[in-house]
């Protein structure tokens, strides 16, 4: 009787070690896709018109999937107008808020600021926009696999 009930203890041990450890993997997996998340969403929604093709390629480094598709196929078209316009757009993040996660998959809500500046304009642009980017670790590193402006 006895040793059936150390062999039950040891089992609910093993399976609370377990579950915090599944805890503990996921409050880790938070942590570092909200940090690449910020990060993310500078590199992808700033650009400099006099430094296209390196800002270009910088967001397809922090890109993967379906949004990286995406991305590639309209980037070099959207951010042409950025050369006719001289425009300058420096996204920063003023807020995040996971929505949902998982060891693998975190989805992050951003608040973020973009100032805009184009030749011949006075006064530099505010825009606040919310996104919601969906974080998807790929050998080791976080990247964005989908972002949605709300």
């Amino acid at each position: 009787m006895l040793t059936v009930l150390c062999v039950v203890v040891a089992a609910l041990d093993v399976l609370l070690l377990l579950r915090l450890q599944d805890r503990r993997d996921s409050e880790d997996a938070r942590t570092d896709a909200v940090t690449a998340a910020k990060t993310s969403v500078i590199e992808i929604l700033s650009y400099d018109y006099r430094s296209l093709d390196k800002d270009i390629a910088a967001a397809k480094g922090r890109s993967t999937g379906a949004f990286l598709a995406e991305y590639s196929s309209t980037a070099s078209r959207l951010l042409a107008q950025a050369k006719q316009l001289k425009a300058v757009v420096q996204a920063s993040v003023a807020s995040t808020s996971v929505v949902s996660s998982s060891s693998g998959r975190v989805v992050v809500l951003a608040f973020v600021d973009q100032a805009t500046v184009k030749a011949g304009d006075k006064q530099t642009r505010i825009d606040q926009n919310r996104v919601r980017m969906t974080m998807q670790k790929v050998k080791g590193r976080w990247l964005v696999a989908q972002l949605d402006a709300l």
